[in-house]
């Protein structure tokens, strides 16, 4: 969804590690639900670095290609319903990232199954947009009863699904990347405190190189997940 993305603000992890690791065993109860495919493997040791409030990071060679993925990991003080309104509110989120612009191109705001154009000014090379399509997994939110869910989307960068002004000015302000994809999962541990595990996989295109990209954006997700924290505690989101 977001590429080279940088974010700054602090996590803190509410939650004594005796609660996160129960609650990881009962977490990995109803991962056969998940619907994101090539999701990284994240190491045991990275989870018992959360236990003390670290948020771990890492990239993954993906054989054929020279984009990794890259992958983050941290209990958050947040509750889940604000995070999972915080990601899904596409353009509140721009007042706590580097984006240029993001404008819903198809579907609605908030809602599953949307497409949403993105610009990202990048310092000298031209800037990048890029169309996500984001769909919530219901089946494991249902089974769970919210406690966990997760978002997964992918890119296609059709031109011709850009109506508006703003849309196609910000299209001309940049080129659009190869592609993105991955997937926000997140599993209520408190009421408070909420597990957080994303990964993304893009290759920006053009003359930035796909490994070097790859590593750029492996070292902005602890940024990333602190300011979507941020926006969940601090912020308005308009998914509510």
């Amino acid at each position: 969804m977001l590429w080279l993305m940088a974010w700054a603000v602090g996590v803190a992890a509410a939650a004594d590690p005796a609660t996160i690791t129960s609650r990881l065993t009962e977490i990995d109860t109803v991962r056969s639900l998940r619907a994101a495919e090539g999701v990284p493997t994240i190491p045991e040791s990275a989870y018992a670095s959360i236990l003390s409030g670290d948020v771990e990071t890492g990239i993954v060679s993906v054989e054929g290609h020279a984009a990794k993925k890259a992958w983050g990991l941290a209990v958050v003080d947040a509750p889940i319903e604000r995070l999972w309104a915080a990601i899904n509110d596409d353009l509140g989120g721009v007042a706590y990232n580097k984006l240029e612009m993001s404008e819903v191109v198809s579907g609605t705001r908030c809602n599953s199954g949307r497409g949403v154009l993105q610009l990202l000014p990048v310092p000298w090379v031209t800037d990048r947009w890029w169309i996500t399509f984001i769909t919530a997994n219901d089946a494991i939110s249902t089974a769970t009863s919210g406690r966990v869910r997760e978002n997964t989307w992918q890119s296609n960068n059709d031109p011709s699904l850009v109506t508006t002004t703003t849309g196609q000015a910000a299209m001309e302000a940049g080129i659009p990347i190869e592609f993105t994809k991955g997937a926000w999962f997140m599993a209520d541990i408190d009421g408070s405190s909420t597990l957080i595990e994303y990964y993304v996989w893009s290759d920006p295109g053009g003359s930035v190189p796909a490994g070097l990209a790859s590593r750029m954006a492996a070292g902005g997700i602890e940024d990333t997940i602190e300011a979507v924290t941020k926006f969940a505690n601090e912020g308005q989101p308009g998914c509510m």
